[in-house]
């Protein structure tokens, strides 16, 4: 009876921290979306901030100008351990 309680315990545990692993994913990839978003709406400045407030890190902002397509952004961002990349653009 003790092994099947243990047993359970520790599914219990494991299913905890996948699901916080899964929730910082996700918040790592909305912040990086909204960071390249920011980034070619208003700059690399205004994506630094809202990064910040997230309590992340930038780990890398490209910013691309091509002629038909307008600004392109490729950011790559820090938070509690989980990287996440997104991509912006202008382009119509």
């Amino acid at each position: 009876m003790m092994g099947v309680l243990a047993l359970s315990f520790s599914w219990s545990l494991a299913l905890v921290a996948v699901e916080q692993k899964l929730t910082t994913s996700m918040s790592a990839q909305t912040v990086a979306d909204a960071a390249a978003l920011a980034a070619v709406e208003s700059g690399e400045s205004v994506a630094q901030q809202l990064v910040a407030l997230n309590q992340a890190r930038i780990v890398s902002l490209e910013v691309q100008t091509i002629a038909d397509q307008g600004v392109v952004v490729v950011v790559v961002i820090e938070l509690d351990g989980v990287q996440a990349q997104a991509t912006a653009s202008n382009a119509n």
